[in-house]
């Protein structure tokens, strides 16, 4: 295992833990994802080291022309004094003057400067002409022109052009590699298309039976049964009957009835129940409890939700009305109680005027404006709940006060009521 952080390899290198200290390198890389920060790494080493080789390509060629041109020049320059230093060595033996011995010699000396100086012009612009790469027009010019279009991306002619048309003919919608996909991946896919097709046919059959379901007795079962439950736990020990009558799939689910103190009339109480999540407001509540009270032959009726999300914004998680067949309260999961509680003191309290126009009531209907005040403290609470979550646990804890309140009122109403009952008794 080597040391080396550059491993040269036979097709390429092998990076080890190399730190490159350059703020650019960093910016470059810095708004890639990560997954591609690897292939444009490796597209910028790429790219550097075919300018590097280029520039020193160039450079290198420089180099040699300049060698040459230095060459030439001194070629040319000992090659003009050749006629000159000849002519002082021959004039002082012999002499070149017309007709001496050597003027033949002199005109043939000077004859070959001439042409010497002719080939290196000759030479320097072959050099130029036919070396310089910035020329067009030069050889080595043409064939890196060449080089270039052969590498230019933009050339329908260059390799990757070409690689280009090869692939898009290939993977064209009618190639051979499109073809040959799709047969592969139709063969693979039919058996689980098959299965698909079963699986819709099941899927639709479960939609239908649930759709069928909501119309029969089990719509809400399970809710109706949590809320017979609740009921009946409050009822035990005080007299109270609690009757589950939703099984019939007709209005009303759960019926309440309650002996009053005048023995021969009693309080009946329908509840609905729903567990649904779309709101629903006054009109439908109304309209539902009067068929129900009118189904179940209650005086008195309460629409309970599992949560807000049943009722409108205009319900909240309390409110109360009144239809043809009676009064009605509809509230939350969490207020049936109380609901059932607030409706038997209001039924109580109006046997008790009819009973006995001289009792001062006042009192008992200040305590019932206390809890509807009370509710309505909870309603608003609550939707800041919603609205709060950073104090949401200290609103809870309001709330929770405000509910054993509201208990608390109610149990006073309660034995008021039994102690006015006793004294209107004869």
């Amino acid at each position: 295992m080597t040391d080396a952080k550059i491993e040269i390899l036979e097709t390429g290198i092998h990076v080890h833990a190399l730190e490159v200290r350059n703020r650019d390198v960093a910016e470059y890389l810095r708004p890639l994802l990560e997954e591609q920060r690897e292939q444009a790494l490796v597209h910028a080493i790429e790219v550097g080291v075919f300018c590097l080789e280029r520039a020193r390509a160039g450079q290198d060629l420089d180099f040699v022309r300049r060698q040459v041109e230095s060459l030439l020049d001194s070629v040319q320059r000992a090659v003009e004094k050749i006629p000159e230093e000849t002519q002082k060595q021959l004039t002082a033996k012999i002499g070149t003057g017309e007709g001496q011995v050597l003027a033949p010699i002199q005109v043939l000396v000077n004859g070959v400067s001439t042409a010497a100086s002719e080939k290196i012009e000759d030479i320097r612009k072959l050099l130029q002409e036919e070396v310089d790469p910035g020329k067009e027009t030069s050889s080595l010019g043409k064939a890196l022109r060449a080089l270039r279009d052969l590498l230019d991306p933009k050339r329908t002619d260059s390799v990757q052009g070409a690689l280009d048309i090869a692939v898009k003919q290939v993977t064209a919608e009618s190639g051979p590699l499109a073809k040959a996909v799709r047969d592969v991946v139709a063969e693979a896919l039919k058996p689980l298309e098959e299965q698909v097709k079963d699986l819709t046919k099941e899927v639709r059959g479960q939609e239908a039976a649930a759709e069928a379901l909501e119309q029969t007795t089990l719509k809400g079962a399970p809710y109706e049964e949590e809320v017979v439950g609740v009921l009946q736990a409050w009822a035990q020990g005080l007299g109270a009957e609690v009757h589950h009558v939703g099984t019939d799939n007709r209005p009303g689910d759960v019926v309440v009835v309650v002996q009053s103190d005048a023995r021969d009339v009693s309080l009946r109480i329908v509840t609905e129940a729903r567990d649904r999540q779309d709101p629903v407001g006054r009109k439908v509540i109304s309209d539902t409890v009067n068929d129900a009270m009118a189904e179940r032959s209650a005086n008195s009726a309460i629409y309970v939700s599992r949560n807000r999300t049943g009722f409108a914004k205009e319900i909240g998680e309390w409110a109360e009305g009144t239809s043809e067949a009676g009064r009605w309260i509809a509230c939350t999961h969490e207020h049936l109680v109380t609901a059932v509680r607030f409706l038997i003191v209001q039924e109580r309290l109006q046997q008790l005027r009819a009973a006995t126009p001289s009792v001062d009531a006042s009192s008992i209907e200040s305590q019932i404006q206390r809890i509807r005040t009370t509710l309505g403290r909870i309603k608003t609470i609550n939707t800041k709940v919603t609205d709060v979550r950073s104090s949401a646990e200290e609103i809870q804890r309001e709330a929770e006060t405000i509910r054993d309140e509201v208990k608390s009122a109610l149990t006073e109403i309660e034995d008021a009521l039994r102690v006015a009952a006793k004294v209107s008794t004869p």
